[in-house]
């Protein structure tokens, strides 16, 4: 398996498998996402197996750790063993790598909550809003995850995400209540 930067004529399908795989307060919409393309502490890259491509994974490489906003095995290759094989070629690159994932509130939500786990990441016991992505959007209550260990520094952590992901200067707001 490797991974390989997309081109920007790649964005397209990219974006579509977005739509598929995230509801519109977890990403962005398109103008916005290809903008990205152009900064460069954003890379997102196709996962590929045996030359075939079997997802993607949106990666910011901020100042202490990377994050990893979007991360989709595409339907028809899940259950292979890709994810799990994806994740440890991202911490092979990263020593110190960040994501969000949403609460277990149902069994798909449990058993990914359970596969980042099974690969070597911890939940966070610190209250996580992701800032809407867009005006008038709607902020989403999620967990922090983290490898390879627990996060000393949640506020540090939360105040980089919020400045350089989601172009947000505000205040940090803690969630009450999962």
């Amino acid at each position: 398996m490797k991974l390989e930067k997309i081109k920007r004529d790649e964005f397209d399908h990219i974006y579509s498998e977005l739509e598929k795989n995230f509801i519109p307060d977890e990403r962005r919409d398109y103008t916005p996402s290809k903008a990205l393309l152009e900064r460069p502490e954003y890379d997102v890259y196709h996962i590929i197996e045996d030359d075939k491509n079997v997802g993607f994974i949106t990666i910011w490489h901020l100042e202490a750790f990377a994050f990893v906003e979007h991360f989709v095995i595409y339907e028809k290759e899940r259950c292979l063993g890709y994810g799990s094989q994806a994740l440890s070629l991202i911490i092979k690159e990263f020593p110190k790598i960040v994501l969000e994932a949403e609460p277990p509130v149902n069994e798909l939500c449990k058993r990914r909550l359970a596969f980042y786990e099974r690969n070597g990441f911890y939940q966070n016991d610190y209250p996580y809003i992701q800032p809407s992505y867009r005006e008038n959007g709607n902020e989403v209550s999620l967990i922090l995850m983290s490898y390879p260990n627990t996060l000393e520094d949640c506020e540090d952590t939360v105040s980089q995400i919020y400045r350089c992901v989601y172009q947000k200067n505000t205040q940090i707001r803690k969630e009450t209540t999962l």
